[in-house]
């Protein structure tokens, strides 16, 4: 697994990520690089490492459109959640969350800015690539704190500084959370003169948008207006239609944004393929409780306050029962049961111990997540951190190690396997414009995956088991092998940052 020059794949059938039908062909790489792709036995004079693919599919690295890998991949940048998928590029800074593009870290790995980050993630070494988006919580969060009220002018003009230079720097775009502290505060206007930033540019607007269920053909409408205050681009983030209430809601859903993308709009999606969604247990709070910044200490300081939420959780916008912590994998139904609680009073025992822990919450459907997957438009996005298989924030939702051979599996049962390889690799690459990636092509970089696509497949639960996926052979990232099954417990840290325009 040490660095070649040169490196041949023979033996395979190449899915080069544009949607085409498979060909049996060799590829030759040089350095970084795809230097020619021929007929089977083209290359077999030239000197260098040969790689046997011996039937198995190459297809292009895939790409994970909607990532939190940031901070993460400091820690651990063998990075093997996402890798050993078959991920070769992570798309982070997504629901408005972007610790690249403020200041963090520590020590030697400190940044002040997405420059100072991307210095550090050259210097450390990631196995896998990075692009950046710049969040609208963490800018809002460096100009304002966690206030809970509307920007002022100045205040927004600050805001919209740290917006260009993270854009001037690379960033691929602006991204928003507006189910989250600090950006729930934030009015449409706000939001409009930001994304005004990105006008004239073609870099991306993604959005967890405002809300998924009740409201969520207003916040359709919502996202609409900021992206078209923009570049007029436009990624809605974890597309979903949520709790059963809103189950309906799916063919308007789509044909709202079939009608934008119709009238030229450049509207994309990205969908992680499980029904079990995941985000911090606050998200349990009904309104107004929802928007207390202080919901833990008033928790830990008042017995009556208590029993307040205990007795606004009756009305909570999640199903209680059902509520998985992901910190051991029980249910608050379980926990409940085992301590002789009500299912109300667990939810606030939880908040008061730490109300940004996270929690898996069943709140989709199956048949409307399939639509999603059926549209051309949808990309894959693990909406997950990265980790070790041995960390233990690896082990909850099984989304952050097996998003990618779910995915495969569901969109091929309802397209083909070529369709599937495509939404994985060259459509998020042309959402974000990554260059010269997510395509099997002379002159591209070298990120390719050596797979069975009768294998290639998750059997990760919330257990805590299983969490490698089957069916990858070999994982190579700008012309390095990154990983190979035959010496699994070694991986070669190759990505780089990778700067947009």
């Amino acid at each position: 697994m040490s660095r070649n020059s040169r490196i041949i794949f023979r033996g395979g059938l190449l899915c080069d990520g544009t949607g085409a039908l498979p060909v049996r062909q060799d590829i030759l790489i040089e350095n970084d690089l795809i230097a020619a792709i021929g007929d089977p036995g083209t290359f077999d004079s030239l000197p260098g490492l040969t790689v046997e693919a011996d039937g198995k599919w190459i297809v292009p690295g895939f790409i994970d459109a909607h990532s939190h890998g940031e901070s993460r991949k400091i820690r651990y940048p063998e990075n093997r959640t996402k890798l050993l998928q078959g991920v070769t590029t992570e798309v982070d800074g997504n629901c408005g969350s972007s610790p690249s593009c403020v200041p963090g870290g520590s020590g030697e790995l400190a940044w002040q800015d997405l420059t100072g980050y991307a210095e550090v993630i050259d210097r450390l070494k990631v196995s896998t690539n990075t692009v950046a988006l710049c969040g609208h919580n963490s800018i809002r969060r460096a100009v304002m704190g966690t206030a809970g009220r509307k920007a002022e002018p100045e205040e927004i003009a600050q805001m919209r500084q740290l917006l260009e230079n993270a854009c001037n720097a690379g960033a691929a775009g602006f991204t928003s959370g507006l189910t989250y502290f600090p950006g729930k505060f934030a009015d449409t206007a706000e939001l409009t003169e930001l994304s005004a930033v990105l006008k004239g540019s073609e870099k991306i607007y993604a959005t967890h948008m405002r809300s998924e269920g009740d409201s969520l053909m207003e916040a359709v409408e919502e996202a609409i207006t900021i992206a078209r205050a923009g570049s007029g681009r436009l990624q809605i983030s974890h597309l979903k239609t949520i709790f059963p209430r809103n189950f309906h809601k799916i063919g308007q859903l789509l044909a709202r944004l079939e009608q934008c993308r119709i009238e030229g709009m450049f509207l994309h999606a990205d969908r992680y393929p499980y029904v079990y969604s995941s985000t911090r247990i606050g998200q349990i709070l009904p309104g107004p409780y929802d928007k207390d910044t202080e919901i833990r200490a008033k928790l830990a300081g008042s017995e009556s306050f208590r029993q307040e939420i205990i007795e606004a959780l009756r009305h909570s916008p999640r199903d209680l029962a059902s509520t998985i912590l992901l910190k051991n994998g029980k249910t608050l139904s379980q926990l409940a049961e085992e301590n002789g609680w009500t299912l109300e009073e667990t939810g606030m025992r939880v908040l008061m111990e730490n109300p940004e822990q996270t929690a898996a919450y069943l709140c989709m459907s199956e048949e409307n997540m399939m639509k999603i997957l059926a549209e051309p438009w949808v990309c894959a996005g693990s909406d997950a951190i990265s980790a070790q298989l041995d960390d233990p924030a690896s082990q909850g939702h099984p989304r952050a190690v097996g998003t990618f051979p779910t995915f495969f599996r569901k969109v091929a049962s309802i397209t083909s396997i070529q369709e599937a390889v495509r939404r994985m690799t060259s459509l998020p690459a042309s959402i974000f414009r990554i260059p010269k990636r997510g395509i099997i092509k002379k002159g591209y970089f070298a990120d390719l995956v050596v797979l069975d696509p009768e294998r290639y497949e998750s059997k990760a639960g919330f257990n805590g088991r299983d969490l490698q996926p089957l069916g990858v052979s070999l994982v190579m990232v700008n012309g390095e092998i990154a990983w190979d099954a035959a010496k699994p417990d070694q991986v070669i840290r190759a990505g780089r940052f990778l700067p947009i325009d």
